[in-house]
């Protein structure tokens, strides 16, 4: 068994470390938090820790109503530009908390004014000493170059913020990693179909809402782990024009949990269904399932607010395994290293 797929089993664990140690702080900083009134929210990641924040960003906004921004670090670290920031929360998301640029995004918005978060698994890091308030990811190392329980331990942490500053309750967030150890049941049933992917080469990956940051976080590591050309859409944007590249078995990837984002999904898979992609759904929902080719359907009902990182778990687990069918090492993907410094 790859590190990876190891690693991958490892979360439920993973993610109650992260909500026991971390509940008591957050419900601190929390008060803060809210006196402070903040106008704005911005996030800074790279990589994998992007897609965690991209997921932040609308989860923050639904549960707080504070907008929420994506940094662009390229105006921090070429073009020098300094922000006004007043009022401003930044929250710095980096499984090793080394990146250069990320790093220098944090120290720029904190000389602006800014009041500066991390999000870490490295209490040591970097990005921690530059932060005014520090929240560790209580993974464990993580050993596989293609980050797994890092990036869900990002999102509960998210989960977690997103309480904090509405001054609700954590209880609901128990119920995550029960949903987590739920969906690692669903590796048999992957297994099964993930054979006649071997020789894909390109596919798209769709879905929206709280699960938009899994279609990025399933394509990066397609790309990553199994050298996938992996495109990556909203359901609403895919029908702006790129559902015309769909052609007779082209491989399609859906998140469609339950909820809001259910019944416009449902009329993608039967569109796609209609065109004869070879598609892929991840739901609990048979009435989107009987759409795929491959039905991958999450044994409970989980609401699509919480629905993010147990719907992630299959895809990770379906990229861990593709690589080792294509004869690839998914622990060590070429060109890649851990830790990544751009600037």
């Amino acid at each position: 068994m790859s590190i990876m797929l190891r690693e991958i089993a490892q979360q439920p664990e993973a993610l109650e470390r992260t909500l026991r140690a971390e509940k008591t702080r957050m419900l601190r900083i929390g008060s803060r938090l809210r006196k402070m009134e903040p106008r704005l929210i911005i996030l800074v990641a790279r990589g994998t820790s992007d897609n965690a924040a991209l997921f932040a960003r609308y989860l923050l906004e639904i549960m707080s109503g504070i907008p929420v921004s994506l940094a662009a670090p390229s105006v921090h670290t070429l073009y020098r530009k300094k922000l006004k920031l007043r009022n401003t929360i930044v929250v710095g998301i980096s499984q090793s908390g080394e990146g250069a640029d990320i790093n220098v995004v944090l120290e720029s918005c904190k000389k602006s004014g800014a009041l500066i978060l991390a999000f870490t698994n490295d209490r040591d890091s970097p990005m921690a000493g530059i932060a005014h308030e520090t929240f560790l990811s209580h993974a464990g190392r993580e050993r596989s170059v293609a980050a797994t329980k890092t990036y869900t331990c990002q999102l509960m942490l998210a989960y977690m913020l997103a309480e904090a500053l509405r001054g609700g309750s954590f209880e609901t967030l128990h119920r995550i990693p029960e949903y987590a150890r739920a969906t690692l049941g669903l590796a048999p049933a992957i297994e099964s179909v993930v054979e006649r992917y071997r020789f894909m080469n390109h596919c798209i990956v769709v879905g929206r809402g709280m699960n938009y940051a899994n279609v990025y976080e399933l394509a990066i590591k397609l790309m990553e782990t199994c050298y996938v050309i992996a495109e990556r859409f909203s359901s609403a944007d895919f029908l702006h024009g790129p559902i015309a590249m769909v052609e007779r078995n082209f491989p399609a990837f859906l998140f469609a949990p339950p909820g809001r984002v259910l019944a416009g999904l449902r009329s993608l898979a039967q569109r796609l269904k209609g065109l004869h992609a070879d598609t892929l759904i991840i739901s609990s929902e048979k009435s989107v399932l009987k759409y795929a080719r491959c039905p991958i359907q999450i044994p409970i009902r989980i609401p699509d607010l919480y629905s993010a990182i147990p719907y992630i778990i299959p895809g990770q687990i379906f990229a861990a395994r593709l690589a080792e069918h294509k004869g690839l090492n998914p622990d060590r993907p070429r060109g890649l290293t851990k830790v990544t410094q751009t600037l």
